[in-house]
């Protein structure tokens, strides 16, 4: 039998943290890994963290979670960040990412939260929605060192994690950092 027509699905495991030589592995040295510094935004590190290693015990993917406190249109929410999906590009096209998030998407559901949110540059979206994530067409604020509120230059984008689950009408206020 060819086993490039009945490929293994990825193991996706758990890792105890992410460190940036972690991220350098999977991605390469470099000041602006994710695309996004233009933003000139701060960012948070993620809390709880899944990952992909590769045959030689190499980490060729990696997504991490975080619980945000949120406030939209005047409802305040706790959603679940999902943030630092990145795929080594040697291993781009082989169903890495969808994996990575499909298991970080069911252990989100465990935390008891309704939504999970994520940030990423226009160019991702569609791959986003093919995953169920929807589109957050509101106006999204997050808050910045010393208090300064900023507006969100990426896509935000929203999954739904438990039945039934929509998402508010009204802007958005990341009552935190973004993730």
């Amino acid at each position: 039998m060819d086993d490039r027509f009945s490929p293994e699905p990825p193991t996706v495991v758990r890792l105890p943290q992410y460190t940036r030589a972690d991220q350098n592995e999977i991605l390469g040295p470099g000041d602006d890994p994710y695309g996004v510094a233009y933003t000139g935004l701060t960012w948070l590190p993620k809390d709880i963290h899944f990952g992909v290693r590769a045959d030689d015990g190499r980490l060729v993917a990696h997504t991490g979670l975080l619980p945000l406190p949120l406030t939209v249109g005047g409802t305040d929410l706790t959603a679940v960040g999902v943030g630092g999906v990145a795929v080594a590009p040697d291993r781009r096209g082989a169903g890495l990412a969808q994996a990575l998030l499909r298991a970080a998407l069911g252990h989100a559901r465990t935390l008891g939260h309704r939504h999970a949110l994520l940030f990423c540059r226009p160019p991702l979206a569609a791959f986003y929605r093919g995953l169920g994530f929807r589109e957050v067409a509101e106006e999204v604020t997050v808050e910045q060192p010393e208090g300064r509120l900023a507006v969100m230059p990426l896509r935000t984008m929203w999954a739904p994690l438990a039945e039934g689950a929509g998402w508010p009408e009204g802007p958005v206020r990341l009552r935190s950092l973004p993730m």
